[in-house]
């Protein structure tokens, strides 16, 4: 393997590790609850605390940290994670268990976002988009395998396995990441010290911010709920459901990949095409639900199309400021967890008040607001 690309699947393997631990708790919620004795809905502080930590730190942590040599912060990171799920699994209470949780949500976006933008100064400008779809890779498929497989062996074995295994992918990351990382750390600009006020005055990152909210929330008010949809709307049993949830995420990770194509070769028309596909595949949901096999060909293209989602968001941040990448990744982890509140509890209250059939609607909703700000942000970019 060429360095470049043991180091981009490198950051990509790290950045799984990360996801890995943070999404793979929402399986085994039921498990927690058991093993604590405390309530479902307590057992799920451990994901909400998690992603509000993220929210918070996502602007914040790395460009405090900004000033230390890349390399010894990622690994700091990973050993964080490693010893936090070591500890989550040994912990006597919940209390002990939520502060083990907490602590390595402080530096989830310090990884993520220093393993962007390490992927994106290690190339070439014009490939800046590809290298980053394939860390993406890793973010996908954090989501896509972390949760069945934690699922698996806290059921078979118990929760405290579950946690050890959140650590043992961490670990061979830190390993991974030992041996390949840099020292120091590359950079394309001319090492001029950025004014952070002039780049939070920039429009263009405003409004390249609000898109990425509006493109997670158009993703997450219909995907948090995918389970009751394919369920209720198109009558899918369980072996079906699991057949479509499978593809649904073999395709996101694939969606990476054109995501990184697109950006790279014509980004603006990419970003404009975004909102008409996810439309088109929220509007023939209601339509091809009486028949399984076209539904689950539908959830195939849908699963690509999210992926693309995830790159799109992080590409209209860092492109807005590519001389302050580190703020521009963890704002773009910061934001999309705002956006996903925002989808889930739009998507809560569609749900509750007209039904899971009205949630592929409000999608729509807000893809038609999605691309308003998108035509407006390409408008002052390319000014």
């Amino acid at each position: 393997m060429k360095p470049k690309k043991l180091l981009i699947f490198t950051l990509a393997f790290g950045t799984f590790s990360i996801l890995n631990t943070e999404v793979g708790i929402v399986g085994i919620l039921p498990v927690i609850a058991h093993h604590f004795g405390v309530s479902i809905s307590d057992a799920g502080l451990l994901v909400s605390l998690f992603a509000i930590v993220i929210a918070i730190s996502g602007p914040i942590m790395p460009v405090i940290l900004s000033r230390f040599e890349t390399k010894k912060i990622l690994l700091l990171t990973l050993w964080i994670f490693v010893l936090a799920n070591c500890l989550s699994a040994i912990a006597s209470n919940f209390t002990i268990a939520i502060i083990a949780r907490l602590i390595p949500a402080v530096f989830h976006p310090v990884y993520c976002s220093y393993a962007l933008t390490l992927a994106s100064s290690s190339v070439a400008p014009k490939d800046s988009p590809k290298a980053v779809s394939r860390v993406m890779i890793g973010v996908s498929s954090g989501m896509v395998l972390g949760t069945p497989i934690a699922t698996i062996i806290a059921n078979h074995l118990s929760y405290s396995a579950a946690m050890y295994f959140f650590a043992l992918v961490s670990l061979l990351a830190v390993i991974l990441n030992t041996i390949v990382l840099p020292k120091k750390t590359i950079k394309r600009s001319s090492g001029k010290r950025i004014s952070l006020k002039s780049v939070i005055k920039k429009r263009s990152l405003w409004l390249s911010g609000a898109g990425t909210i509006a493109v997670e929330t158009s993703l997450a008010l219909v995907y948090s709920y995918i389970s009751d949809y394919l369920s209720q709307v198109a009558h899918f049993n369980a072996n079906q459901l699991s057949t479509a949830l499978f593809a649904f995420g073999i395709t996101s990770v694939l969606g990476n990949l054109i995501a990184g194509f697109g950006l790279g070769n014509f980004p603006q028309k990419f970003m404009i095409l975004f909102p008409f596909v996810l439309g088109t595949i929220y509007v023939l949901d209601p339509l091809l639900s009486k028949n399984w096999i076209l539904m689950l060909i539908l959830v195939l293209v849908w699963g690509a199309v999210y992926g693309i989602g995830n790159n799109i968001q992080q590409y209209l941040i860092s492109s807005a400021i590519p001389e302050a990448l580190n703020l521009a990744n963890g704002l773009f982890i910061s934001l999309g967890n705002v956006g996903t509140t925002l989808g889930t509890t739009i998507g809560g209250i569609l749900l509750g008040k007209w039904g899971v059939g009205t949630l592929p609607y409000g999608g729509v909703g807000v893809l038609v607001i999605t691309l308003f700000i998108i035509l407006l942000r390409n408008q002052i970019v390319t000014k």
